[in-house]
């Protein structure tokens, strides 16, 4: 062997010194334990003040003064510290026995459902290879590089496969017949396990792998040997969706309540043990939550340093993991401080990194002891009142205006449009304190007038909730969400004769408003 030159020596110590500074960061094989809880919320959180698990209302105050200035459009917030719930708020119209999308959420519980089939000796191991669950399908584009994919590939989002999320490969998946089929015929642009990408394909092709292991779907599964034994209620398919050919989607889609998500959060904080029964293996658990794919810094997570498990998002300098979820549904477990943090909300997809921050910069420095501290009334008095507050407050109704009466009960076309409407109008009623939205091919939807979401339950979606206001300049101004989701957007009216201008903004992506112009009809 000849000589090392001397140029080629120094870049042989720096590639080692990058390659143990690296290291450095990685996370230990294993969390620290955390004590046995005192009792097991199977049956529900119990309830405690922050300052009686060591924990500072005032900090908790001023979040909620970055959480108004930011603007943040949150649906819940609950924060549970040794098994307790320290600190919950519900946002109107939501309160803690709604169910609500916890969108990529689901990915990690079809991650924890393939710890568990392999716990079961359903799935042999994550080295098994992605198709030999599909034996009797016909794979377009195959070669070596996809037949060495493997479940660790799938878990670990580096499949290999050109799968990445909002590319027009990722995007044509929405429109298969088949969303396996299509997946497994995407072409390979890198070798398995060489390259993270946000590839959601990656959950669904899980979904269906613990389908084919199993014999039975995997929302099913989840209900007998996950939900079940946390005393989660059984998850129907209108609250976990199948896809056109009945495998559960394992991209997005589960509804849960934010105490029950807590609950998966307070699993994994124990390590996969759940009062007596190891639901999912310690081993598993440990695999799943420490560094499988490198990300590094990270601009969707304000630049955190983020490594990827099983389906989990790891910040090492942070000692935590968890999931952001599209538009604000996030989960996030801190086993230094025995801590799970759970918000769901409607804010501007590419933001969800905001709701990361309050975790670094309030709720973890929140925590200022393993004892209790001295109590603190003032504070948690205004922590009363800022749920009291984002519980919402009814207001009185004001005068019917005059062109209120004058529309109510009138329709107008609406020239061709990108949503589909065709024709829309209202009834208002003096004195009420709700008004009716019509809309062709829709249901009378109701509008509260008096600050407070009315909700009319939609066939084909879930409910629709509607509230507005006459405001000065005489435009009537709406809001729409759909219960239970992030959807969220503000309509303004104008109407001018037999003219009527309807400019609506979505409030989860960035853009332009919307126009539309409509007609009366005689």
């Amino acid at each position: 062997m000849g000589k090392i030159k001397p140029l080629n020596l120094i870049f042989t110590f720096w590639i080692l010194a990058v390659l143990t500074n690296r290291c450095s960061k990685t996370p230990a094989l294993a969390w620290p334990e955390v004590p046995t809880p005192a009792y097991w919320p199977t049956n529900g959180w119990q309830r405690t003040t922050p300052e009686q698990l060591g924990m500072d209302s005032e900090k908790l105050v001023e979040m909620f003064a970055a959480i108004q200035e930011q603007g943040l459009n949150l649906h819940s917030l609950l924060i549970v510290r040794n098994g307790y719930r320290v600190l919950e708020v519900h946002y109107h119209p939501y309160g803690p026995g709604d169910v609500h999308a916890v969108a990529s959420n689901t990915k990690t519980v079809v991650s924890t459902l393939v710890g568990i089939a392999i716990d079961q000796g359903k799935i042999e191991s994550v080295d098994q290879k992605m198709l030999v669950f599909f034996p009797e399908r016909e794979v377009e584009q195959l070669d070596p590089r996809k037949e060495a994919v493997s479940l660790r590939n799938l878990l670990s989002m580096t499949p290999g496969l050109d799968c990445e999320d909002l590319t027009p490969a990722a995007q044509g998946m929405y429109n298969a017949s088949d969303w396996v089929q299509y997946l497994l015929d995407l072409p390979m642009n890198a070798d398995p396990g060489k390259q993270w990408v946000y590839c959601s394909g990656s959950a669904h092709l899980l979904s269906a792998i613990v389908q084919a292991a199993t014999g039975v779907d995997a929302r099913t599964y989840a209900n007998h040997y996950l939900f079940q034994p946390l005393g989660i209620p059984e998850v129907t398919q209108a609250g976990w969706a199948p896809d056109a050919v009945g495998v559960t989607n394992g991209i997005a889609g589960l509804f849960l309540t934010p105490r029950d998500l807590a609950k998966l959060g307070f699993l994994y904080l124990h390590q996969g043990q759940w009062d007596g029964t190891q639901v999912v293996s310690r081993d598993w658990m440990a695999a799943a939550t420490r560094e499988q794919a490198y990300i590094g810094p990270d601009s969707y997570v304000g630049g955190l340093d983020r490594r990827f498990g099983y389906m989990f998002s790891i910040f090492p300098e942070q000692n935590m993991y968890g999931y952001l979820g599209m538009a604000g549904q996030e989960l996030f477990v801190v086993p230094e401080q025995n801590l799970v943090v759970v918000f769901t909300g409607a804010l501007e997809v590419g933001t969800e990194a905001s709701l990361l921050a309050l975790v670094n910069e309030y709720i973890v420095p929140a925590v200022q002891s393993q004892g209790a501290l001295p109590a603190n009334p003032a504070a948690q008095g205004e922590l009363e009142a800022v749920a009291q507050a984002a519980a919402g407050e009814t207001r009185p109704v004001p005068v019917l205006p005059q062109v209120g009466q004058d529309i109510s009960g009138l329709t107008y076309k609406l020239n061709e449009n990108s949503t589909g409407w065709q024709e829309i109008g209202f009834l208002f009623e003096p004195g009420s304190d709700e008004a009716i939205l019509r809309m062709s091919n829709s249901p009378d939807l109701l509008i509260g007038l008096d600050n407070r979401y009315r909700l009319t339950e939609s066939p084909a979606s879930r409910p629709v909730g509607l509230r507005g206001r006459w405001q000065a300049d005489g435009k009537f101004f709406m809001e729409y969400i759909l219960f239970g989701d992030f959807i969220h957007s503000q309509a303004w009216f104008e109407f001018d004769g037999d003219r009527m201008s309807l400019t609506l903004k979505y409030l989860n992506f960035p853009g332009q408003p919307m126009i539309l112009q409509g007609t009366r009809l005689p």
